[in-house]
């Protein structure tokens, strides 16, 4: 079964549109998990990386029943270093024990076999001598498409092999995205035609729940670019950042939805640190548990499951 179906079914699953971004900020994560890490390890890059850890595993266990796909975003681990990579690696491999869908969040672009380098170590396998070893093992990983099809060739190959997928880049929630992905082609905008090449180049793939295993990134604060993709691009499913925290809402959400979803919204500091400012009278735990609630309620307004 591809990713996106996988995605799909887990989704409906737990009746959650709800794509959590772990997204670690030292200066937000609870201060008994620096506390542990510093009495462990010291001063050290090992008593951030291990608050992480930490910090993520509490997350990912309390809600492991409430929500079907997370989002690590890779930088925010690899300023760490070789232990934040680690950490990185950890979270990943604890999310997919506890039963969830990962999507790997590098924004990822090159060519020919760098770009192989990429697809290998974030979603497929790696021979070592005679055998062949998996490094991270995500579901899904998001993809940059300046260098245009030459850097998916290696991504058909890791559906084909090992029935991953990919989120590629077509608007962004980003205030500068309209620089590039704005300017007019043809008389269409650059995002338009981002998601046309995509749409051609993995035509052929079988679509069990009505999307091809491919999808692209819209950001939620993009309310009429959301439709006009929605209109124009029935068959790929949309990761929607930019909700809450970047003021993203859900009457940008309502024009866009299909049957079997249609869509993923991911949420991180709206969430994760919730306890910090909206829910500043619960502990952390509460505070992320409620959070989730209330997005899972809201975004169930307009689902359809």
């Amino acid at each position: 079964m591809l990713s996106i179906d996988k995605l799909i079914y887990e989704m409906k699953k737990r009746k959650s549109a709800i794509c959590l971004g772990l997204d670690p900020f030292i200066e937000k994560i609870p201060s008994k998990f620096i506390e542990e890490g510093e009495f462990y390890f010291g001063k050290t890059q090992s008593a951030y990386s291990y608050a992480i850890l930490q910090f993520n595993k509490k997350v990912l266990e309390l809600c492991k029943d409430k929500i079907a796909v997370v989002k690590p975003q890779f930088s925010l681990y690899l300023r760490f270093g070789v232990e934040g990579v680690l950490t990185f690696k950890n979270t990943v491999s604890y999310a997919k024990e506890l039963g969830f869908l990962v999507i790997i969040d590098a924004k990822s672009n090159d060519i020919d076999s760098s770009m192989e380098g990429y697809i290998d170590g974030f979603l497929g396998k790696t021979k070592i001598f005679e055998n062949e070893f998996t490094s991270f093992d995500a579901d899904f990983l998001t993809i940059n498409p300046y260098l245009g099809v030459d850097s998916f060739k290696s991504l058909k190959k890791s559906i084909d092999t090992c029935e991953k997928g990919a989120f590629i880049l077509a608007k962004t929630s980003n205030p500068s995205s309209n620089d590039f992905q704005d300017k007019l082609i043809e008389g269409k905008p650059l995002y338009w035609h981002v998601a046309k090449r995509i749409t051609e180049y993995f035509s052929d793939y079988n679509k069990e729940n009505g999307f091809l295993p491919v999808g692209i990134v819209v950001g939620a604060t993009m309310q009429d670019e959301l439709k006009l993709l929605r209109e124009e691009f029935p068959d790929l499913f949309f990761l929607i950042p930019g909700y809450g925290t970047q003021g993203g809402t859900i009457e940008s959400l309502s024009n866009i939805v299909k049957e079997n979803f249609g869509f993923v919204v991911n949420a991180s500091r709206s969430i994760l640190y919730s306890y910090l400012d909206r829910y500043k009278d619960y502990d952390f735990e509460s505070a992320i548990l409620k959070s989730i609630d209330e997005m899972n309620d809201e975004l169930n307004k307009v689902v359809k499951y």
